[in-house]
């Protein structure tokens, strides 16, 4: 069919990928053209009476919609659709009088004049014309085409189209708004702007020549109104086919003999007139004020006016046995006629009227006419598409499954469900009029809250809006900015608040506190230039909040509680060399995929803000990325492009699985429906796209979202990049430790209390971030004392006595081990993961790192004594264990900075940490600039040796240290390309390569070991075999902990 979108598989980008994705990317290569199709167009855009038409036969209603045309069956509301591949907009459609065929004219640059079959195949096309196609007829033989062209194009051609030859040809000096064939093929009329003429064709001159013959025109004789606007034109038929019906523009209807003088005319008792349809015996009329007078095609005669449609603002209401016909309200307003067509065969006048509305009569009784189909459509450019959500209760939903509300530029909210049907549309449920924004350019953005209890939207003029969805009643109005709200966001519940943002052009964001009848809770002004999205992440008490604006600019924000209230402040910025103009949340909501004008989608983690991928987001080379928007599962992820083209890329491979068009003007919004079924777009050109995905696509999304839903997936999204596992001999409150150095120095608190020293605590982060490197994380969330929640430190928050917390992976630590490993350092595996760049250049970021600690204690004490401290303290281990006096006067510690000191010194406060002895300097961890994790060079067994690593002699060990960084501080580094080794006394030496090698076997054999483990999902035996693989991820992990213990000093 022709309304399978153009969705081929991008091969250009030649991607290696694990061998356990192959299977689902081979699925997603398969029928690569049937991926998605366009199911409903809600939406038209016709524009006058050439842009509407009937088949005479089966009854089929055909109108543009975009560069969609739309065949309507208005018995079963079922719709096909043709789309026009060469990506214009539909500018005039008209049926063969046998059915078969369909003919389209197009705007644009070379427009080309194109006949379809009703399936949808195109069977030919010609090009004629220079800016557009105004209005299009076949001949009553349907052996002929008739188009004329735009205003400026001032060309009226007729050709065969079954040889694609124009056979004859001539300007015409007025703007042309109608054409009719006459019902013996002998001429055509054209009417427009002082305009009515009569053009004849003679078919045996375009026998003899080859060429394109000049067309005869005679002009009809118009007496007093040649200077009208003659809006629509019908030749006549039957016993009237020698006569020629006219309307014009202010109200009247005039008839033309076969002499072309104008014989009679009436005035409509109208304001204007706009088009025309005739029959056998009828004239219909359409006039503003949705009039439709009906006259006798004969003499003239007032027959019957047609009942009128709705009025404007319309409420709509349930359908009851007893509501037959529409009431009818006086003093109201209702939208003009534009277009007609009628089909004799089932009796039936199809009507389109100024608001976007359709409606077909039963004109059987043409006193009594009875409506058989409607529907109300957006009328102006559509801004944003909300579905409702899914709910746990289902009992608590207040709205219909599967229904999604839009907004648009006519002020309306409007609730559609395609399932359901309403009195006035079949299609529509709700129609919600907002005050003040349908006089000052509608509503731009809409939100629903997770609960679906309430709906909150922002107009063109900053008015904040909250609607109840139960009932669409409006609870708050808000007067937040001073220009149009750009975005709106709801706090998801796993942020444990009820939080509402909303951004403007105006650069600033306000959130919103719901549980405090909507007041402010705070404003943010760090953007330079209009914000264009807006997202809340995290889950409680971890709250944040990304930003992204056309200052270039992308702020990750981090909440925290205050005597105040809830304050969000500023954790990183990230500036990019192209503007950021939309962004999504993955599934983990842990990474934020941004759409940049240079066509590109930059992953960032959130609480990091580091980049984590690039990919493309177009398959073409023009235009800007302007919409991106992820599936529930985070399988994939749509983009919409300025060139009006979406694409669906895989998020993981970020391959094209699908390629979309079929809007005349920019997307403004997509969204998928939460069945995985369904992707709905919206775009400026008033129109709301609905495409089925087909069923491979569906069940991808399907099976990830129920892999992603279940327990052990949920703690998968638990798991953070930053967040530790710490084991300690106390019995106190728990305690998360927040890392506190990525956050700007301007940031930080200069008056801080001062707090106890931190104990030293053993982590156990290893395993995590195996899988973190590796993308996938199989580790369940960490166990925690059920006596109180967990209290989550702050930069401002006193730090709380940490608690005994275990991992799932390693068995408790008996309490000889607690003592044995009070002051243990925690290890890092950054060394180990990191990729091979990152590996070169480790020795030259440990040299600088030395440099820059030797350099900073200079600087701030102006003295040797500190640096001569700190030896002492790398010497002397038990000195340091039990001397509790030290870390008292020195509070340089992790949670106690000193109140007075800069914020260089305070980025270094691990520095009073006594280093261990088995490692000669400590290795920089870009993720923690506090925490001097150690690596594990020299804790892995040797792979071919099997010789176990043990700790030298701390005297010695510290002295080899002091020398490496006095060596480091006189300028002297390690070559990127030399081999680096460690030895330790009565040790043999241990290589740098050594170590690569066994990284690069356990992250190969990990990676093996993880995929395989996503891929036992359809598997018989699965529970035996994910047990199989976790039990190999708990022995990697205790046997690292167990090199940790006995590596330690």
């Amino acid at each position: 069919m022709a309304e399978t979108a153009d969705c081929g598989v991008t091969n250009a980008a030649k991607w290696k990928q694990p061998a356990g994705m192959k299977s689902r990317q081979s699925a997603l290569k398969k029928s690569s053209g049937s991926r998605v199709s366009l199911e409903k167009v809600l939406g038209i855009t016709t524009t006058g009476g050439s842009t509407l038409t009937s088949d005479p036969n089966s009854g089929l209603i055909a109108y543009p919609a975009g560069c969609v045309i739309v065949l309507l069956h208005p018995e079963t509301n079922k719709q096909t659709h043709i789309i026009n591949t060469s990506r214009k907009t539909f500018s005039a459609v008209a049926f063969s009088h046998d059915g078969k065929h369909l003919v389209t004219g197009e705007s644009g640059h070379l427009p080309c004049v194109r006949v379809w079959e009703v399936d949808g195949a195109q069977v030919a096309e010609v090009q004629s014309h220079k800016y557009g196609v105004s209005c299009v007829s076949f001949s009553t033989n349907s052996c002929y085409i008739v188009s004329v062209g735009f205003q400026h194009d001032m060309t009226v051609s007729v050709w065969d189209w079954r040889k694609a030859s124009i056979i004859a040809s001539n300007k015409v000096s007025s703007r042309v708004f109608a054409i009719s064939f006459c019902q013996d093929n002998s001429y055509f009329v054209t009417a427009g702007n002082q305009h009515v003429k009569f053009w004849y064709l003679d078919v045996s001159k375009e026998r003899r020549v080859n060429s394109t013959v000049p067309l005869i025109g005679r002009s009809g004789l118009l007496g007093d109104h040649k200077n009208s606007v003659f809006s629509g034109v019908a030749c006549g038929r039957g016993l009237m086919a020698s006569n020629t019906y006219c309307i014009t523009s202010s109200g009247l209807l005039c008839l033309l003999n076969s002499s072309r003088q104008l014989e009679a005319w009436v005035h409509l008792k109208t304001t204007s007139a706009s088009c025309l349809s005739i029959t056998e015996s009828l004239v219909f009329c359409g006039c503003a004020d949705g009039v439709i007078r009906v006259f006798n095609p004969s003499n003239l005669q007032y027959i019957s006016t047609v009942q009128r449609p709705h009025h404007l603002g319309v409420n709509l209401m349930p359908i009851t046995p007893d509501s037959d016909s529409l009431p009818a309200t006086p003093g109201v307003q209702f939208p003009d006629t534009l277009a007609l067509t009628f089909n004799s065969a089932s009796c039936q006048l199809t009507c389109v009227y100024s608001d976007h509305s359709i409606y077909v009569w039963d004109i059987k009784d043409v006193k009594n006419t009875v409506k058989t189909y409607s529907a109300l459509y957006h009328s102006s450019s559509v801004w944003s598409v909300e579905v409702y959500p899914k709910l746990q209760d289902p009992s608590e939903a207040c709205l219909p499954t599967s229904s999604f509300l839009t907004c648009s530029s006519d002020g309306t909210i409007r609730l559609w469900n395609t399932r359901q049907t309403d009195l006035h549309s079949n299609d529509l449920l709700r129609i919600l009029y907002v005050e003040e924004a349908a006089g000052k350019a509608g509503v731009r953005v809409l939100s629903i809250s997770p609960d679906g209890q309430h709906l909150a939207a922002g107009d063109r003029c900053g008015n904040l809006r909250i609607f109840a969805l139960d009932f669409l009643d409006e609870l708050v109005k808000i007067k937040a900015h001073d220009s149009e709200v750009l975005c709106l966001e709801f706090s998801p519940a796993s942020t444990g608040l009820k939080l509402l943002a909303s951004a403007s052009r105006d650069r600033l964001i306000h959130v919103f506190n719901l549980e405090k009848n909507c007041s402010l809770e705070q404003t943010l002004n760090d953007h330079s230039a209009s914000v264009s999205a807006v997202k809340f992440t995290g889950e409680s008490p971890e709250v944040r909040l990304v930003s992204c604006g056309a200052d270039k600019s992308i702020y990750f924000q981090t909440a925290e509680q205050t005597s105040e209230g809830l304050r969000f402040s500023r954790s990183h910025h990230v500036v990019e060399k192209t503007t950021p103009n939309d962004m999504d949340l993955d599934w983990t909501r842990s990474h934020v995929a941004v759409g940049c004008q240079d066509r590109n989608i930059r992953v960032y983690n959130v609480e990091t803000g580091k980049l984590k991928k690039c990919l493309e987001g177009s398959s073409s080379d023009e235009g800007a990325l302007l919409k991106v928007h992820m599936d529930p599962s985070g399988s994939f992820l749509a983009t919409s492009c300025s060139d009006k083209n979406i694409t669906i890329l895989d998020y993981e491979s970020g391959e094209c699985v699908a390629s979309l068009f079929g809007h005349s003007e920019t997307i403004t919004c997509m969204r998928f429906s939460h069945t995985c079924r369904h992707f709905i777009t919206a775009s400026a050109d008033s129109c709301v796209f609905v495409w089925r995905l087909d069923s491979q696509l569906s069940s991808i999304m399907r099976k990830r979202r129920g892999f992603r839903s279940t327990p052990s997936a949920q703690s998968l999204k638990r798991l953070d990049t930053r967040k530790q596992t710490f084991i300690t001999a106390s019995s106190q409150p728990p305690h998360t430790d927040e890392d506190e150095e990525e956050e700007e120095p301007h940031l930080r608190t200069k008056d801080r209390p001062d707090a106890a020293p931190a104990p030293q605590l053993q982590n156990n982060r290893n395993l995590s971030m195996v899988f973190r490197e590796l993308g996938v994380g199989v580790a369940s969330p960490s166990v925690q004392s059920d006596a109180e929640p967990c209290q989550v430190q702050r930069r401002w928050a006193e730090p709380p006595n940490p608690v005994t917390v275990c991992s799932s992976f390693s068995p408790s630590p008996t309490k000889s081990q607690e003592d044995e490993d009070k002051v243990f350092h925690p290890q890092a595996l950054d060394h180990l993961l990191a990729d091979e760049e990152d590996e070169d250049g480790d020795e030259e970021d440990e040299d600088g790192d030395e440099e820059d600690e030797d350099g900073d204690e200079e600087d701030e004490d102006g003295d040797e004594e500190d640096e001569d401290g700190d030896e002492e303290d790398e010497d002397g281990d038990e000195e340091d264990e039990d001397g509790d006096e030290e870390e008292e006067e020195d509070h340089r510690t992790p949670d106690n900075p000193d109140s007075d000191a800069e914020p260089r010194r305070a980025r270094r406060r691990w520095s009073a940490l006594k280093r261990p002895t088995f490692f000669p300097s400590p290795i920089k961890c870009e993720e923690d600039e506090d925490f001097h994790p150690q690596a594990l060079e020299s804790l892995l067994e040797d792979e071919e040796d099997g010789e176990e690593i043990s700790q030298a002699n701390s005297s010695s060990s510290a002295a080899s240290a002091g020398e490496i960084q006095r060596g480091n501080a006189d300028g002297s580094d390690v070559g990127e390309n030399s081999s680096v080794c460690y030895r330790h006394e009565g040790e043999e030496l241990v290589s740098m390569e050594q170590c690569q090698q066994v990284s690069d076997d356990l992250r190969q054999a990990a990676s093996r070991a993880v995929h395989l483990y996503l891929q036992l999902q359809d598997v018989k035996q699965q529970p035996e075999m994910m047990s199989v693989l976790q039990e190999a991820f708990q022995w990697v992990s205790s046997r690292l902990q167990e090199a940790q213990r006995s590596g330690a000093p």
